[in-house]
């Protein structure tokens, strides 16, 4: 037990620690020097695929907005997968008024990775942007992601920087600070590292030979872009992350909707682990194994952190003749651990919110405030969905499926976004927006802020107390010696600070051995071949004619067949 609850609580220390010194290394080699729009050599047609089902709220703001990107050479494909609400009808509307814009519309529900499939089909750029039918794409985001198509032939995606859009409940508040200081942060890293766990499903851009080459999107996972960034990475196409590429969006504002959004990733993170887990044997996808086994850390994690809650449960509920005490977990509040824990937890927070804040005009650190509760709320949900997952994977055999999706609930329905862009002098952006929600109640909020802050001011008073003492006042002093006196704990903290500087050396060789060993190789700047009409064809059970006929069609009806190929109806259904 004592080593499950040292696992429990040093993994996300020092995984935190790791993450932090990661993203500042990407921070200062990537992004801190790249303040001015990038000037583009060329400006390659690029295709911006708005895959969606049931989104009549949202649909004609999102590609009115995309109407306008600055990007000069863009069309916009929206494919419309089976929707029984108005969607299809504001988009043919919308396709008599809007210059570069067509749809597809497919005559059922197939799930977006194959929505994704009929647009790419439909296409005609050499680079496609996939974009949520409820995101809004920053007008400057093409120019940032195009920068790294061009520059390296060899890079399969680029993938943007999700923004939180409604701020106004809890949840959400929440959320702005796991975007910056978990999700963009991990992201920095493994970019510093190599290897990307995953795009960003809601804002991509995709070499289109590279999806050809692995064969587009699967419809047999749960999500589309875990699993094609793996393909993509196994066949050695680079993913690259972009910090300036903004896409603002909606987040859930119901723990039922976090629920299913958030057991939806672990399920699509699961596939991808268990699926390609035969190819991490292979000499060839040794860059791969980071990510591999920094996923499965994270699964270990998840079940002692829940077996530890068990355990604790039944610590305090059954006789102590009935539970054996190895197993006794007495109180689950940390010592000095806890404390370390709670302090790295907040500078983490403050370092990806400042990080992030370069994209804001007001900034983001404001909302270190709510993103304090993320420990307590996102640990819990985030262990018990990926236990979840694999459970549900375990129990689940791999066969053929396509996967129907419906528009995700997030607490709150946009019925009027009013869209503003304001730059300052150092370029710096800032979204305002008026959205109607049901927010929590105010006496809950409060009472949660209470609660929490309460429990954060309980972990570092200790270490607060320490300062104090050292500086000539004496408190707590009974506590102090119970946990093995101050000489004890300097000492675990020069262990903590080896580890730290260990991981720190080991990165930094990391990302020099990787410049100096691929950074210089001439296959990174050859440039794949043309993809054919014809090929693209024969992937999708077409002729070329056919698909050559599509590109210039305003509005197209498909539908799949058993074998999933595409069948082109001749007119509307």
């Amino acid at each position: 037990m004592e080593i499950l609850f040292f696992f429990v609580f040093f993994y996300p220390l020092f995984m935190a620690l790791f993450w932090m010194m990661g993203a500042v290394m990407f921070f200062v080699r990537r992004e801190r020097k790249e303040t001015q729009l990038p000037v583009l050599t060329e400006t390659p047609l690029v295709s911006i695929l708005v895959p969606c089902h049931n989104e009549e709220l949202c649909i004609e703001d999102t590609i009115s907005h995309l109407a306008n990107n600055k990007y000069p050479n863009l069309e916009i494909v929206a494919i419309d997968d089976g929707s029984s609400d108005r969607t299809g009808a504001i988009l043919a509307s919308l396709a008599g008024r809007i210059e570069h814009f067509r749809v597809v519309s497919l005559t059922r529900n197939y799930g977006k990775a194959l929505a994704l499939r009929a647009g790419a089909m439909a296409s005609r750029g050499d680079f496609l942007m996939c974009v949520d039918a409820d995101a809004l794409l920053d007008t400057e985001a093409i120019f940032w992601m195009m920068r790294h198509m061009i520059a390296g032939p060899r890079v399969g995606a680029v993938t943007g920087n999700p923004r939180v859009l409604n701020r106004n409940s809890l949840l959400a508040r929440i959320q702005i600070g796991e975007f910056s200081a978990i999700i963009g942060m991990i992201k920095r890293t493994q970019r510093a590292i190599g290897r990307l766990f995953t795009v960003s499903g809601v804002n991509a851009l995709y070499r289109k030979s590279a999806v050809h080459h692995v064969g587009y999107w699967s419809p047999e996972t749960v999500t589309e872009d875990v699993d094609i960034s793996w393909r993509l990475q196994l066949a050695h196409w680079d993913i690259r992350y972009e910090p300036k590429a903004l896409t603002w969006i909606l987040v859930p504002e119901n723990l039922r909707s976090l629920w299913r959004q958030r057991f939806r990733w672990a399920r699509g993170g699961y596939e991808a682990a268990t699926r390609y887990a035969g190819e991490m044997r292979h000499w060839v996808s040794r860059r791969m194994w980071t990510v591999f086994f920094e996923y499965w850390l994270g699964v270990a994690w998840s079940f002692c952190f829940s077996l530890t809650i068990v355990f604790w449960a039944c610590t305090q509920l059954l006789p102590a003749s009935v539970w054996p005490a190895s197993l006794a977990v007495p109180s689950l509040m940390p010592g000095w651990t806890g404390v370390i824990l709670g302090v790295v937890c907040l500078v983490q927070f403050m370092l990806g919110l400042y990080l992030d804040s370069h994209y804001e005009r007001r900034g983001l650190l404001r909302f270190v405030f709510w993103a304090i509760w993320y420990p307590a709320i996102y640990w819990l949900i985030n262990a018990l969905t990926t236990l979840a997952a694999a459970i549900h994977g375990l129990g689940h055999s791999r066969r053929p499926r396509t996967g129907t999706w419906r528009s995700p609930g997030r607490g709150s329905r946009v019925q009027d976004v009013s869209l503003h862009r304001n730059i300052n002098h150092d370029r710096r952006h800032y979204y305002h927006n008026r959205l109607i929600h049901s927010a929590p109640g105010r006496l809950g909020v409060l009472l949660l802020t209470a609660a929490f802050w309460g429990l954060w001011s309980y972990l570092v008073a200790p270490l607060l107390s320490l300062l104090l003492w050292l500086g000539g006042i004496y408190l707590f002093t009974d506590r102090m010696i119970e946990l093995g006196g101050y000489y004890a704990f300097g000492e675990q903290l020069v262990s903590y600070a080896g580890i730290t500087f260990a991981m720190w050396a080991g990165l930094s060789v990391w990302v020099l051995w990787n410049m100096f060993r691929y950074g210089r190789r001439n296959n990174r700047l050859r440039r794949p071949e043309m993809l054919e009409d014809e090929v693209v064809a024969q992937r999708m059970g077409l002729s070329g004619e056919s698909i050559q006929s599509v590109q210039h069609r305003q509005h197209v009806f498909l539908h799949y067949n058993e074998h999933l190929h595409m069948v082109l109806e001749k007119k509307a259904p």
